[in-house]
């Protein structure tokens, strides 16, 4: 019905499609718009009192620009993200996202949002759970910034491969073409 140079080819094509499967995701990551020229203010109430302060423009640039570039804080480069902002904001920059709103709660028990009570907030909240999940786990919000992600999406992913992933990566494709090798020449075998 086929021949042996039809087979193999066949057998090979299937062996790639099996090994590139898992490597194809159902979650996508959605597209990351730059932000706004201004970016949203955001009021907080201090421990539940009616005392309350806003976030204003210059407040989150001086968070960006003092804290997360700050490589004694974060190692990963975030000034060179345009998109940085989603650290705290929600896809659209009109709310925040988990990270965002942990940062915040943790400022609203020190009050004004002066770079200071910004420093104190951010290590408060450092080793709280993120939503970027390694190798299974949910790593802290602190070291989804240091690799890159972004700790209040689930979809972000670090940008810092280990050196587990790269051994991995390199044996499943020692293993495709181990794989296709053997199959040509078991189909091209005489007979």
């Amino acid at each position: 019905m086929f021949s042996d140079r039809t087979t193999s080819f066949l057998a090979i094509a299937l062996v790639a499609v099996l090994a590139l499967a898992p490597f194809v995701s159902s979650a996508s990551i959605p597209t990351l718009n730059p932000p706004p020229s201004s970016l949203p203010s955001m009021t907080y109430y201090i421990n539940g009192t009616t005392t309350y302060y806003t976030i204003d423009n210059t407040e989150w640039q001086s968070f960006f620009s003092d804290i997360i570039d700050n490589k004694s804080f974060v190692s990963y480069n975030w000034s060179s993200n345009t998109t940085q902002d989603l650290i705290v904001f929600d896809l659209s920059y009109s709310g925040l996202n988990p990270y965002g709103m942990q940062l915040v709660l943790a400022l609203s028990t020190l009050g004004f949002p002066s770079v200071q009570n910004f420093t104190k907030a951010f290590w408060m909240v450092a080793n709280e759970t993120s939503q970027v999940t390694s190798g299974g786990t949910h790593l802290t919000n602190l070291k989804a910034l240091d690799s890159g992600a972004y700790p209040g999406f689930t979809w972000s992913k670090p940008r810092v491969a280990s050196i587990l992933t790269d051994y991995r990566d390199a044996a499943i494709i020692v293993a495709i073409f181990a794989g296709m090798f053997v199959l040509y020449f078991y189909f091209n075998r005489k007979r």
